[in-house]
């Protein structure tokens, strides 16, 4: 599963408690809880995108988040959920086969399934960009690069995949918390 969230202005509550929200989502409030302080507490998260209700490809994912900026994408694999932040939106490029590669804020997260406890993943300088492909264009083989290693729709080196939940994700082994459980390969990278 594949959902990407917005947050609105600093000053409105996020209420974890509120029966009706999020409308539409099997991400838990707890999990939506532990991204709303991670960004300062004081921020209300929208639910922009779902690939089971919007659709699974990269123009659905554009469609939905649109100008929006300040976007947290959760993905869901099996007992996993992770995903990243960014403080920008998707900007694509003036050249639909070419990419767009700009800086903002980027961080990782683990809400389940990797550490005992929802972990905030934060790099350095070297991982704070995006890559945005144009709707014919590719990064490295994906739609959307977030920092080096978090590619959405990804297939092979030249083209991307036909559904954006096509995912590879890699951690580099030097940002990487205390307490992760999960896979590592031979350098030690998650």
């Amino acid at each position: 599963a594949a959902f990407a969230w917005a947050h609105g202005p600093r000053g409105v509550s996020f209420v974890a408690g509120r029966p009706c929200w999020p409308i539409g989502s099997s991400v838990g409030l707890s999990y939506v809880a532990h991204i709303a302080k991670w960004l300062g507490g004081h921020t209300s998260l929208t639910l922009i995108y779902r690939a089971s209700r919007d659709g699974t490809t990269y123009g659905d994912l554009l469609r939905c988040v649109g100008d929006k900026t300040g976007l947290a994408f959760i993905i869901r694999k099996n007992q996993y959920v992770f995903g990243a932040f960014i403080s920008a939106g998707l900007e694509l490029p003036d050249d639909p086969t070419d990419i767009n590669w700009y800086e903002c804020d980027v961080w990782y997260f683990s809400l389940g399934g990797h550490f005992a406890q929802p972990t905030k993943i934060e790099f350095g300088e070297y991982n704070q960009h995006l890559s945005v492909a144009g709707r014919e264009g590719s990064v490295y083989g994906a739609n959307v690069e977030i920092g080096w290693w978090l590619r959405l729709g990804e297939r092979s080196p030249d083209e991307p995949a036909a559904d954006i939940r096509n995912c590879h994700q890699l951690t580099h082994r030097s940002p990487l918390p205390a307490g992760y459980t999960g896979a590592r390969d031979s350098n030690g990278h998650a």
